[in-house]
């Protein structure tokens, strides 16, 4: 076999530093972003890494060279996190039972007019009411909007841009707002009687980046900014992440959590979460199950039921009427 000349060297060593950086993805949900905020960011390059590492495999195969084996070992170490990146397998097996869960971060109903369209707002109720969901999630809610739900408000953050509505058909036995310090976003819950039995819903809007992605940078004066910008980000999260686990242990009833995290299924708070509560989009969505409308896939709302119930269906909304899509859960809270 030929040795490398000196382009395919080069390659080499690109491939093996993109193939290093993909393994350190696969600690970083393990390292608390409080104490190191700058690796965290590294977790929002996994699906570029990973198909980064792909295209070299092929490269090398191609080739016939046996180079191929870095990126494909270290591929197949961390291949189960591919399953919160793309599912093969859309599974339906939901049953009358179930309850249908809608979140969805509406963006102020487009309140400063991003989408050119006078109709947003009512665009946005008519699919709301269209999806006859037993609970709506609202991320973005502002408090001057008035619009007929079919469903009522049972817990509510009232804010003129970032505020937080939970809408349901079923009673509301308590309620409540978890603040955030030094922030807008925030959280609300509701205790609700399903089949006479009482579920706790977390409304969840994790701190924002508030990124401008039509400018350089994001609208940040240059790298540095940007940089310092997400490491402020991520540890705020990482700050409220702990505030709802222990809100969470504090609750004598079962929970399911929903909502606008700002951060993706390779972090560390998504790590947290799910120790205790299942990923819905993994156990029954497909496809990349993108919430974002960005150019890469990004997927950053999460319906998350507690382990012990079952997701029996998800589905993921395109359409363009704020810059997330909507997502949707069928769960069964007695199984």
């Amino acid at each position: 076999m030929k040795r490398l000349n000196i382009l395919e060297k080069f390659l080499f060593l690109i491939n093996s530093i993109v193939a290093v950086l993909l393994l350190f993805t696969y600690i970083i949900p393990y390292i608390d972003p409080e104490n190191f905020p700058s690796l965290a960011i590294l977790s929002l390059a996994y699906p570029t890494l990973l198909v980064v590492n792909i295209l070299f495999v092929i490269i090398w195969l191609i080739k016939l060279k046996p180079q191929l084996l870095v990126s494909l070992c270290i591929i197949g170490i961390g291949f189960h996190h591919t399953e919160a990146l793309f599912s093969f397998d859309k599974k339906d097996t939901s049953t009358p039972d179930d309850i249908k869960l809608l979140s969805y971060n509406v963006r102020q109903f487009n309140r400063l007019n991003w989408i050119k369209s006078s109709t947003v707002q009512q665009d946005i109720c008519d699919f709301i009411n269209q999806q006859n969901a037993d609970i709506v999630c609202i991320q973005e809610y502002p408090n001057n909007v008035k619009l007929n739900f079919n469903l009522k408000i049972v817990s509510q953050k009232k804010r003129l841009a970032n505020g937080l509505c939970i809408l349901s058909k079923h009673k509301v036995i308590n309620s409540g707002v978890i603040n955030f310090e030094n922030s807008i976003n925030g959280i609300i819950y509701a205790d609700l009687l399903i089949n006479k039995k009482i579920t706790r819903i977390y409304n969840i809007h994790l701190q924002s980046f508030g990124l401008n992605t039509n400018k350089n940078f994001y609208g940040k004066k240059n790298k540095s900014a940007l940089f310092n910008k997400f490491r402020g980000v991520f540890k705020q999260q990482a700050q409220q992440i702990k505030q709802l686990q222990e809100h969470i242990k504090a609750c004598k009833y079962p929970t399911i959590l929903a909502g606008d995290f700002n951060n993706t299924a390779f972090s560390w708070n998504y790590k947290q979460l799910t120790q205790t509560h299942k990923d819905a989009f993994v156990k029954a969505g497909g496809g990349f199950g993108s919430s974002y409308n960005y150019m890469l896939p990004f997927r950053i709302d999460f319906i998350l039921p507690e382990n012990n119930m079952k997701v029996t269906l998800f589905k993921n909304f395109k359409i363009k009427l704020s810059d997330h899509y909507p997502i949707l859960a069928h769960i069964n809270i007695n199984n």
